[in-house]
């Protein structure tokens, strides 16, 4: 007798890795206070830290997608999400900022480039085909989910027990829940199990030519969407790394910025099922539009308006066009170009994503710095938005069987 489709069990497993991941990496900017209570480190140091944490993670991106490409995700995921959790362990010691930038900066950023969005994702694609976009989006909840939880948790653990217990306990949870769960779950591929994508029994599935890197390096296709995703990763990464200060300068308690991440994830989570069940209906291209335009709008709101209220109403528009970004762009890369290659294409693509990234982490904490307050932070990253969705319009979307060709026996 056949065992039942091991799919659906895929994308659970994907879910609950990028609630670890992305929860723990996203924790940074909560430290922030602390460190500098303790220690004395400025924000413009730690600001150099986390942009040396998105650096790391881009260079290591493609590094991880050739990995995943020649051994399969499962190897490389739980290895990766293993160093993640040794790596908050490490962090819990800290006494030198050399210290926070080696184990935070590097080792955390290596392991999140191989337990991340572009691993799950490839591994997602690898067992659904026809129900791929949908199927993305569910895993990539998890993104929403691990903010939503472990953000606030942070919050409360740096509060109540300090900053060192807080890196414990994100250490072990990926430790002892997630990295086992990969080990003894996940299979790299359907085949492997005697199964097909998205647990056909009636047809089968042959592949066409997928796109190699350097292909996909020459398709305007690829740098329209990869360029696009580099301002969904300029503004990303400066929100989640300086909301929490902006709110303090505001005259927030220092809770108030995990609260305002934690609404923004669950009006992502609310978001992110929304456009899983418009894809089919308006098309992939035109859902990115529109989440570039809302969140253009968001910056702007807080540019001109600046107020704790604000910020609430900041979370909620901001988080309703964040983390959606990055399923629906995943998913036209694998439409376009095929699963051959992915991860070496999408980790090109991440590799991009990571470079403004970082830039946004450096430049928020700079301009702050510099001019006292985050204004002309906003403002710049409303300009990279209203640049990313005029890009995308140019885009030509691809069918989700571009890469495949349905054969009825």
């Amino acid at each position: 007798m056949q065992q039942p489709f091991l799919g659906s069990k895929i994308v659970w497993v994907t879910f609950l890795t990028l609630m670890g991941a992305f929860g723990l990496n996203l924790t940074a900017g909560q430290f922030f206070s602390p460190l500098n209570d303790t220690y004395g480190w400025g924000l413009p140091i730690l600001s150099l830290a986390v942009s040396v944490n998105m650096i790391t993670w881009g260079i290591f991106q493609p590094i991880m997608g050739r990995l995943i490409d020649r051994f399969g995700p499962k190897s490389v995921i739980a290895g990766s999400a293993s160093l993640m959790g040794f790596a908050f362990l490490l962090s819990a010691t800290i006494t030198e900022v050399w210290q926070f930038f080696l184990y935070y900066g590097i080792l955390t950023a290596i392991g999140f480039a191989g337990c991340g969005s572009m691993a799950n994702s490839v591994l997602v694609s690898r067992w659904y085909v026809k129900k791929r976009a949908k199927m993305l989006t569910r895993s990539s909840m998890g993104m929403n989910i691990g903010q939503l939880v472990l953000l606030p948790l942070t919050g409360f653990l740096i509060a109540n027990s300090g900053f060192r217990t807080a890196f414990v306990v994100l250490g072990l949870i990926m430790l002892i829940i997630v990295v086992p769960i990969v080990l003894f779950v996940v299979k790299n591929n359907p085949n492997d199990v005697g199964q097909m994508p998205d647990g056909d029994t009636t047809s089968v599935f042959t592949a066409t030519k997928s796109a190699s890197l350097t292909e996909a390096l020459q398709s305007r296709e690829f740098w329209i969407a990869t360029l696009g995703f580099a301002t969904c990763g300029f503004t990303l990464y400066f929100v989640t790394m300086h909301l929490p200060n902006f709110s303090v300068d505001l005259g927030g308690g220092k809770s108030l910025g995990g609260q305002l991440l934690g609404i923004a994830a669950l009006a992502s989570a609310v978001s992110m099922w929304i456009t899983g069940q418009l894809t089919r209906v308006m098309g992939k291209k035109n859902l990115l539009v529109i989440l570039y335009i809302i969140r253009f709008s968001a910056f702007m709101w807080l540019a001109v308006s600046p107020g704790i209220w604000q910020l609430y109403v900041f979370a909620v528009v901001y988080g309703s066009s964040s983390m959606p970004i990055i399923p629906l762009v995943t998913g036209m890369i694998g439409d376009r170009f095929g699963k051959n290659a992915m991860g070496s294409i999408l980790g090109f693509s991440w590799f991009i994503h990571q470079a403004f990234a970082a830039l946004g982490v450096f430049l928020g904490g700079y301009l702050r710095s510099v001019t006292g307050d985050y204004t002309s932070g906003f403002w710049m990253g409303a300009f990279l938005l209203a640049f990313g969705a005029v890009l995308t319009t140019m885009m030509k979307e691809h069918s989700v069987h571009s890469d495949h060709q349905r054969v009825v026996q």
